[in-house]
């Protein structure tokens, strides 16, 4: 899977070339003719060679694309467009709605890293200690850290009703970082945590 802005001639033609399949996103700007609508909602198109490489005899390349929208993680009344080209051809197995969620659940793994590095840590020496005992143990202070608040997400989404998805991390660390000069002022069997039952 390629992010945005991966998608060249040649890596398309490396790719297939050493019998992989691919499935990326492309940018906005980047336009594909419509040469087979697909029964599924997607298309066949081609990607063209570069002026260079037409004239050393290239071929254009056939892709499939996929466009679909999603709801915007901060606003639900914004959409968001997505555009993928894929060498999955056969739509019985790899139907365009399967290969768009698979897309985007792959990349939740880029939220993922954005939430440690930027939102959690907030710092730009990511990691302070020089001992590596000590950097294993920061590390995993940081992911229990994060770790906390995915849970206590996941619990505030099952109380609400809602999928735990559609809360922002940011927005929930918020609420953490207000409540915490209450909490310190609570006695230890006073804290949820710590509670019995």
């Amino acid at each position: 899977m390629w992010d945005r802005g991966l998608h060249s001639y040649a890596m398309v033609g490396a790719t297939v070339s050493q019998g992989c399949d691919y499935v990326g996103r492309i940018p906005a700007n980047v336009k594909f003719m419509r040469e087979k609508p697909l029964e599924d909602g997607s298309y066949l198109s081609y990607i063209n060679p570069s002026g260079k490489l037409r004239k050393k005899g290239c071929q254009p390349l056939l892709v499939r694309v996929i466009e679909y929208t999603i709801e915007h993680p901060e606003n639900a009344a914004e959409q968001l467009t997505y555009r993928l080209i894929t060498s999955l051809l056969d739509i019985k197995k790899f139907p365009a709605e399967m290969l768009a969620k698979e897309y985007h659940q792959r990349w939740e793994v880029e939220n993922t890293l954005d939430e440690l590095k930027i939102h959690l840590l907030g710092r730009k020496t990511h990691v302070r200690s020089q001992k590596p005992r000590e950097v294993v143990q920061e590390i995993y202070g940081w992911l229990l850290a994060h770790w906390s608040v995915r849970v206590l997400m996941f619990q505030a989404a099952t109380t609400a009703g809602v999928p735990p998805l559609r809360l922002s991390f940011t927005g929930t660390l918020r609420v953490i970082r207000r409540a915490i000069p209450k909490f310190q002022d609570l006695q230890t069997e006073e804290l949820p945590f710590f509670s019995i039952g």
